[in-house]
């Protein structure tokens, strides 16, 4: 029997072409990262082993052979990270987790992550400078901060034209910034929210590469933290990418309510009325006449209390 468009049956439930096809998308993203991850541990095992022992014996190890070395250096660390980033499009921007915390400094992470995107790209030497008044250490995921800050700086390198970047880290009594600045292509208004979407991107893939997942990946980091990720930028005038991070995670509802209460005196009227219960709301005060009827309603309970039976 021939089915036909309209032969359709209302108890199976739609599913919209738009999520079918993000499903599969991720789906391939992900057995694909593990078809290509297995490999490429497997060869930077080797590239690790090789460049010991060309460190062990430097007059054994000819100059053409350490350039290699660091070439394949490069390209194997940008396929690892690539898998990583076909992983984090399945799980929510997070693959390994919720942030597991503990004191980092920003400013000292933004200098790792340029070094190792200049590593990465030599022809950016020189074209990244990086602005701090000092130390901004914070309790965050050295891990998720490194990838943010990673995709965005490959952003600005990737759309900045060559031109110069420019990275500055400031911070005030609760929070950090970080802003990161290029003078390249810029974004038009419209695809300001868009690019921080999986697979969203506000340029041609003929043009150039990658999977649209870089920003998406920086802006669920930055949420992760409590923060948040915005641009401004216009079309031809390059983009300027914010990030808010308060240095420290916000204390649950409770602990707060018990902080607040235990710094009260003893003595204090505040503290009697929250003597029943941490946030407690102060019954209201009944009418006179409520008053007394429940005076007379006592009365009489005694009265039966005291009769003899």
């Amino acid at each position: 029997m021939t089915a036909f468009l309209d032969d359709f049956d209302p108890r199976i439930p739609a599913v919209s072409i738009r999520d079918d096809t993000a499903r599969i998308r991720e789906d391939f993203l992900v057995l694909a990262a593990h078809e290509i991850r297995t490999p490429v541990t497997s060869l930077l095992l080797q590239l690790q082993l090789t460049k010991r022992m060309s460190e062990q014996e430097p007059e054994k190890t000819p100059a053409w052979a350490a350039a290699m070395l660091a070439v394949f250096d490069r390209q194997l660390g940008r396929l690892a990270r690539l898998c990583d980033d076909m992983f984090q499009a399945r799980h929510g921007g997070l693959a390994h987790g919720a942030p597991t915390r503990e004191p980092v400094d920003l400013v000292g992470l933004i200098r790792e992550v340029v070094a190792t995107a200049v590593a990465h790209r030599p022809a950016a030497c020189g074209a990244i400078s990086v602005t701090a008044e000092g130390p901004v250490i914070g309790w965050w995921d050295r891990s998720h901060l490194e990838r943010m800050a990673f995709h965005l700086i490959k952003n600005a390198l990737t759309f900045g034209e060559g031109k110069p970047i420019s990275i500055e880290v400031r911070a005030t009594r609760a929070r950090a910034r970080l802003i990161v600045r290029d003078h390249g292509m810029g974004i038009a208004r419209e695809d300001h929210e868009r690019i921080f979407a999986r697979f969203e991107r506000a340029v041609p893939v003929e043009r150039f590469g990658g999977l649209g997942l870089g920003l998406y990946i920086a802006h669920v980091a930055a949420r992760a933290h409590g923060g948040a990720i915005r641009v401004e930028s216009e079309l031809g005038r390059g983009a300027v990418f914010i990030v808010d991070l308060p240095l420290a995670p916000r204390r649950p509802q409770r602990v707060r309510a018990a902080r607040r209460s235990s710094s009260i005196p003893p003595s204090s009227p505040a503290r009697a009325r929250r003597g029943r219960g941490v946030g407690a709301a102060r019954a209201p005060e009944l009418p006179l006449g409520a008053h007394l009827k429940l005076a007379q309603v006592k009365q009489v309970h005694q009265q039966r209390l005291l009769r003899p039976h």
